[in-house]
């Protein structure tokens, strides 16, 4: 047997690139009997003989919107404007990487559009947190040398609002992409960046991108509030030195979080979205018991 990672599925045919190889493959029958489905992403083995996909490998982690496993990094992607940044969405995506055990990018896009004011309010808000900031433009291609840096050798998908030019980064990442899809506008009319199914595309500097047609934000319905200040990277060098031990850094005395918030060590706003997620999981839990 050979091992491989699935790239794509469509119709119960998986492709599975093994080395430099594609081999499309179906998957055993006991997958189904067992209710298992293979995702993009999974590393299985299969059988060249058979064309069959014998074995699927424990999966690190997996998203259910795209469904993909294995992601090793998020890129959160944030413009200053056009459209403006939705940091509460920015926040959701980094606090289930951080639970997923995903590292976390946060790219700044469309940079030739803004000036140094909108740039510095996500600057100043995330410089705290120590997740790689990347600037980029797609117009200029400035920024991608870094980035290939930090998403080489690595299973990669992108999210953010609407708008932040996600599949215009993939097109700079993968310059086919712009071709295919060129080619598909040209055959049936559709859009031009219409993506139907999830798949993974092999970056010719190393690593994978998932392309993929929507990513919204992971279930947080299985995060404990008492587990959320673990997840902000930005709380870390604060949250051992409150008063009390299980301090959630909202209304008790002596919390260290507060006084950094408070001295600007965390942003401000950041914080007040950090209660605003707590409360939410608080009241998920207060309806489920």
């Amino acid at each position: 047997m050979k091992q491989g990672i699935i790239t794509k599925g469509v119709g119960g045919f998986y492709d599975v690139i093994v080395g430099q190889d594609i081999i499309r493959c179906r998957a055993r029958g006991i997958f189904r009997k067992d209710n298992i489905v293979p995702m993009v992403g999974d590393k299985v083995k299969i059988s060249l003989k058979d064309k069959a996909i014998m074995e699927i490998l424990p999966r690190r982690n997996q998203l259910l919107r795209p469904t993909v496993a294995n992601i090793d990094v998020l890129g959160v992607v944030l413009t200053p404007t056009h459209p403006a940044p939705d940091f509460y969405l920015a926040d959701k995506l980094m606090i289930n990487a951080e639970n997923d055990g995903i590292k976390v990018i946060l790219l700044i896009n469309k940079i030739d559009l803004t000036d140094d004011n909108g740039l510095n309010s996500i600057l100043n808000t995330y410089k705290s947190t120590n997740y790689p900031i990347i600037q980029l433009s797609c117009k200029k291609k400035s920024g991608f040398e870094r980035l290939h840096e930090h998403i080489k050798n690595n299973v990669v998908t992108l999210a953010g609002q609407s708008g932040v030019g996600k599949t215009s980064i993939i097109n700079v990442l993968y310059p086919e992409k712009e071709l295919e899809t060129g080619q598909l506008s040209d055959k049936i009319s559709r859009g031009r960046h219409t993506t139907r199914h999830t798949r993974l595309l092999v970056l010719p500097q190393g690593g994978m991108l998932v392309d993929t047609p929507g990513f919204s934000t992971m279930n947080m319905s299985e995060l404990m509030p008492e587990d959320l200040p673990y997840l902000y990277p930005d709380f870390s060098d604060h949250i051992y030195g409150c008063r009390f031990n299980g301090c959630m850094h909202d209304k008790e005395p002596g919390c260290m979080v507060k006084e950094a918030v408070s001295s600007g060590f965390i942003s401000q706003e950041r914080y007040k979205r950090y209660i605003r997620i707590l409360n939410e999981l608080k009241e998920f839990r207060r309806n489920i018991w």
